[in-house]
């Protein structure tokens, strides 16, 4: 699901891999063939040619820096001329643990190699992309799912039957008794008489509310079980006809067991906030007996629910590194770092307990290489039942397949057949006669109260502050036997936002209400487009203006572009900006793809006045309508909506509308085109904003607008001949006519006497 970085490399190794074997007749790339029964193991398919052009990669090497879960990659040993032996267990293709950790003491984030090989390159033509496809493609799916949040995405996994999570809503303990079912922890605690008044100042200790917490040195762990005896099982010469349940059977070793411990830290919920300005800057440190982990180079910036999506690995010897201890803190850049709060995991209970803690069960057992649901305990359902049987002191599960070819499983004495529409299997699901069985015992154990494949939440709480919750954590821990079958971890990495390019052209505006009145006494308005993304307003960009609209419609042929960072399966753009003026650096936020359009009428001397406004959720756009006659409020009310996302590009009128006096007014039509590219779409289909250079994609011609549409201020010329002119000339002409033939006489009558006289006396 996560193809960014080296993960994507891997994927492209493993086709270019696949690619090259199936030219040599190999149907085997990668030397892994299946033994039948779930259990698959190396083969000798692989041709010295192969390996010759193969290198051979360990599975991870640790950095002592912290953990960087995108970088994890899963690298494969090739054995040729040894096949390995069919196991009941789960075979890892993974190298040895060996080079899992090489550090006992430091926990590590891992670096993959990059795989350099001589491949055929070949072309291959992508398949259109089923945007289900996208939205189910992560593990961050199926907790999104179990948060319940996203109806959508319930809709995807209830429709294809896609194995889920449950999300607990407190700790793991309080759902399954404390994984006591094996021992009980019992605080030891030191004597009054042993306290020194430096260890202990209080007068009251039983009154104080940390007594225990400060008379503790230690746990005691076990079990005390009574017996009921009768006199017949001691009576002399006689045999014993009743014998005491034995109730402690198949004890675990007493030796230490070294095991590899994987937390898994999905997200903070609701943290306390410790900096000025209500907020923190968290990260993870996690400690397990000598071992600690620090991630405070990671930490998130002002936030109180961050993502972390951190996985700690661990090598811990139980019972001597039985706690597991997750502390929150707030990052400081000056002074120490503040303890927000820290939740402790007892390890070792859930290691030893029947319910299977140590890695919670999935709905299904799935064995396909690649998949983010695919089984991920090193042990199979059928041996994990038999485990369970043999703690609990049960008879073997049997199968047997019944004359009707219905296979059955007796466990306990109770027989259970594989049910249909249980465990996301549908009605007329298909089950593989090949993992029958497994699915079969997992539905069993589930049905026995195992532990599902899980998020459980746990509550934080600082010593400053006793008994008041800090916030909580939503993680989970795997813990696993250290050997050679160790399965390889799931990628939890925080979804990565791609890059993409929103472009809206402003074509024209039609029906726009008219606000001015101009020296003529005429109704108009001096349109111009303002648009701009949610949370990007101070990076708003407008259309020029069309000044003097007489009948409401303006034209532009006006280019806008933006650049977005959006992560397509939550919807979500992802942002960098500081909360407040006085904060050093950029919080990370993700808001909602909401495109905003406005239509404003230009003032000279006052403030623009907005005449409508409109906003579109590019994850939920209506339809456009495609005559401006067709237009209306109703657009914001059809069911036709979709994603820009899918569709790509759209053109049409949206109406703009006033909601001043709370009801929709509409006050104009808007006809754009708007169209979403990724990075590499935009780079090879370049254009320019507004009408500028690449003018391309498509090429914009200037505005035919009317004459009438011209600033005054500069044009004086121009409007007279546009405003007096056309529609007073033969009223000037006239009058310049009459005032000639008025200044003809006055001119004739005032030199007519002398004329007259110079007439007569000549």
């Amino acid at each position: 699901g996560d193809l960014s970085g080296e993960s994507q490399r891997s994927k492209q190794w493993y086709q270019r891999r696949v690619r090259g074997v199936k030219e040599s007749g190999n149907t085997d790339p990668l030397g892994v063939a299946d033994d039948g029964d779930g259990a698959e193991t190396p083969t000798e398919s692989v041709t010295e040619k192969e390996l010759s052009d193969t290198e051979e990669r360990t599975l991870i090497t640790p950095q002592e820096k912290g953990m960087d879960l995108g970088d994890i990659e899963m690298g494969i040993e090739i054995h040729p001329s040894k096949p390995a032996a069919k196991q009941g267990l789960y075979k890892s293709k993974s190298a040895s643990t060996k080079n899992l950790i090489e550090n006992d003491e430091l926990g590590a984030h891992y670096e993959a190699e990059k795989p350099e090989e001589k491949v055929v390159v070949a072309k291959v033509e992508e398949a259109p992309v089923n945007p289900d496809d996208v939205l189910v493609s992560d593990w961050w799916s199926k907790y999104y799912e179990s948060l319940g949040m996203e109806p959508r995405l319930q809709r995807i996994f209830n429709q294809r039957k896609l194995p889920k999570i449950r999300l607990y809503e407190r700790e793991l303990e309080e759902y399954f008794d404390g994984f006591n079912d094996l021992m009980e922890s019992y605080p030891i605690q030191r004597p009054d008489n042993e306290i020194s008044d430096a260890d202990d100042d209080s007068s009251s200790d039983e009154e104080d509310e940390d007594w225990e917490h400060r008379h503790r040195v230690g746990y005691f762990k076990g079990s005390l079980k009574v017996y009921s005896i009768t006199e017949e099982m001691y009576e002399e010469g006689k045999e014993s006809k009743e014998t005491p349940q034995l109730l402690f059977s198949n004890l675990p070793t007493n030796s230490s067991v070294d095991v590899l411990v994987r937390v898994y830290v999905v997200a903070g919920i609701g943290l306390a906030a410790l900096d000025f300005g209500g907020s923190a800057d968290p990260y993870l440190e996690l400690k397990c007996g000598k071992t600690q982990i620090s991630d405070k180079n990671d930490y998130i910036t002002k936030n109180l629910n961050p993502v972390f999506g951190r996985l700690f690995q661990i090598k811990a010897k139980l019972p001597r590194d039985s706690h597991c201890t997750i502390k929150v803190y707030d990052h400081d850049l000056i002074g120490a770092n503040d303890l927000i709060g820290q939740t402790t995991v007892d390890l070792e209970d859930r290691y030893l307990s029947w319910r299977r803690a140590s890695c919670g069960l999935s709905q299904q057992y799935i064995r396909s290489r690649g998949n983010k649901d695919r089984w991920r305990d090193f042990l199979k359902p059928v041996d994990i039942l038999k485990r369970t049987c043999l703690l609990k002191g049960w008879v073997k599960p049997v199968f047997q397949r019944l004359s009707s070819g219905v296979l059955t499983l007796v466990v306990n004495g109770e027989t259970f057949t594989l049910k249909k529409g249980a465990m996301q299997l549908g009605e007329e699901a298909k089950v593989d006669s090949r993992t029958e069985k497994q699915q079969l015992a997992l539905q069993v154990l589930h049905e026995l109260g195992a532990v599902p494949e899980h998020v459980e939440t746990r509550t934080l709480y600082n010593d400053d502050c006793p008994g008041i919750p800090q916030g909580k954590l939503h993680m989970w821990v795997d813990i696993f036997p250290f050997g050679d079958q160790i399965p390889p971890p799931i990628s939890i990495r925080p979804r990565e936002p791609q890059k993409y390019t929103l472009r809206c052209i402003i074509y024209n505006t039609e029906d726009v209400i008219l606000e001015d009145t101009n020296i003529m006494g005429e109704q108009m308005s001096d349109i111009y487009v303002k648009t701009y993304l949610e949370g990007r307003k101070k990076e708003a960009q407008e259309t020029d203006v069309h000044f003097r609209s007489l009948t409401g419609e303006g034209n532009f042929n006006w280019r806008m572009s933006y650049d977005i960072n959006f992560i397509i399966q939550e919807n979500k753009m992802v942002q960098k900006k500081k909360g407040k003026f006085w904060h050093i650096e950029k919080a990370v936020k993700k808001v909602d793809p909401t495109f905003y359009i406005e239509v404003y009428d230009k003032d000279i001397l006052s403030r623009d006045d907005l005449l409508g406004s409109t906003e579109l959720d590019l994850t939920r756009l209506p339809a456009p309508s495609k005559t401006a006659e067709e237009c209306t409020l109703e657009v914001y009310e059809r069911d036709n909506h979709f994603s820009l996302f899918d569709r790509k590009k759209i053109s049409g009128f949206w109406p703009v509308y006033s909601d001043v006096l709370g009801t929709r007014e509409l006050t104009g039509k808007v006809e754009m085109e708007l169209e979403i590219l990724t990075e590499e779409e935009a780079v090879g289909r370049p254009a320019g904003v507004a009408r500028n250079e690449p003018n391309t994609n498509p090429t914009l011609e200037p505005p035919n607008r009317p004459d009438t549409s011209f600033n005054w201020f500069t044009n004086p010329w121009k409007v007279f001949k546009v405003l007096v002119w056309r529609k007073y000339k033969w009223y000037i002409l006239l009058t310049v006519i009459m005032i000639l033939l008025i200044l003809f006489l006055i001119l004739m009558f005032y030199t007519a006497p002398e004329a007259i006289n110079s007439a007569i006396w000549n």
